[in-house]
């Protein structure tokens, strides 16, 4: 009995023991089929990603040193060395530029006005005022006979009612036509209001105005200023500057006078009077006009015209870089200005500017290219 209950428990020990066998077997089977190509295709595919991106910085560093390699060859290509001996050839004369102040702008367009009309004006004016006078004396004389009349048939009684009547249709007509010819003076008021503004009609209808006087004198010219369309005048209490060849530099001050009643049918911008002197100006005549944009300053520097040198469709310039080394540059982004250009980046006070020799500069540069692109 005790070898049986023995036995039976030995039994069950190696069942129990060959079932921790079975399962930690099991486990390990799964292990083998499930958990390893995992860990080990996750560890492949950190490795593929690290490697990926190793790559792709790799590739971008090599565009942004090619990149700047070319961006510096770019500048390179735009210098040019010269010896002392072409350089007093070719007379290469340099300025340091300065810092100063450049007050925007921007164009349009000016046509001087034909006064006649004005004088038209004037002279309807003139005959209704002549014409009102004329009747206010008729008016007061006829006034003055009724009054007269009047009191004689009520003193003496002598004086017969009709000619109190007679007298009195006489005023009435009178003081009817005064009245009429009052309407009139006020009409042409209206339509020079109407036409040219409160300041010009003031001239037209005083005919001792000293302005209207240097119209008609041709001292000065008016003119009407027709600004684009998406533009508007800073300010009304300034000036603008003109020229009848389109050179800013050899413009002149106008006047602003008021603004206008009518607009330039090609242009449909706002339209100002302005007034200038004459010189040679003709009627009909159309001038450039510079309008200032602002009362605030740009800072930056002066580029003249004879510093710049035209090639591709653009203007360049040379910056002295070492005596015997100059760089182009380019002033496409410069502001129109008299006599030149206005730069408010890419070129700064302290550069040295040739202001003389730049063309001889741009042949020797495109020279230099040649001579380099046979050595390749």
């Amino acid at each position: 009995m005790a070898r049986l209950f023995y036995g039976f428990i030995n039994y069950g020990c190696v069942m129990t023991l060959r079932g921790k066998f079975s399962l930690w077997f099991i486990v390990l089977i799964v292990v083998a089929i499930f958990i390893v190509p995992i860990a080990m295709k996750s560890t492949l595919l950190d490795e593929w990603l690290d490697q990926y991106s190793e790559a792709v910085e790799a590739a971008q560093e090599d565009d942004e040193g090619d990149d700047d390699d070319q961006e510096l060859d770019s500048v390179e290509s735009m210098q040019v060395r010269i010896n002392d001996e072409i350089g007093e050839y070719a007379g290469v004369e340099t300025l340091v530029l300065t810092e100063t102040d450049f007050f925007p702008e921007f164009k349009a367009q000016a046509k001087v006005i034909d006064v006649r009309p004005m004088l038209s004006l004037q002279a309807r004016h003139n005959q209704a005022v002549a014409a009102f006078n004329v009747a206010k004396v008729a008016e007061r004389s006829a006034a003055q006979e009724l009054t007269r009349l009047k009191s004689l048939a009520k003193g003496t009684g002598t004086v017969a009612t009709k000619k109190v009547n007679y007298a009195q249709a006489s005023y009435n007509e009178a003081k009817a036509k005064l009245q009429g010819l009052n309407f009139e003076i006020q009409a042409v008021k209206g339509e020079a209001l109407q036409t040219w503004g409160q300041e010009i009609s003031s001239w037209i209808l005083n005919s001792e105005s000293k302005s209207w006087q240097r119209l008609l004198n041709h001292q000065d010219s008016l003119l009407l200023v027709s600004l684009p369309s998406d533009y508007s005048l800073p300010s009304e209490d300034g000036f603008i500057r003109l020229s009848r060849d389109g050179e800013r530099n050899k413009a002149r001050k106008a006047y602003f006078v008021s603004p206008a009643l009518i607009t330039d049918q090609a242009i449909q911008g706002e339209t100002y009077f302005f007034k200038t002197a004459t010189g040679k100006l003709r009627v009909g005549m159309r001038v450039d006009a510079w309008i200032p944009q602002g009362e605030t300053a740009l800072n930056g520097v002066f580029i003249p015209d004879q510093a710049m040198v035209w090639n591709a469709g653009q203007p360049w310039v040379y910056i002295q870089l070492e005596d015997d080394l100059y760089q182009r540059r380019s002033v496409s982004t410069g502001l129109t200005a008299a006599a030149g250009l206005f730069m408010e980046k890419d070129i700064e006070a302290g550069e040295v500017l040739v202001i003389r020799g730049t063309q001889m500069l741009l042949s020797e540069e495109f020279r230099w290219q040649i001579l380099d692109e046979d050595d390749d």
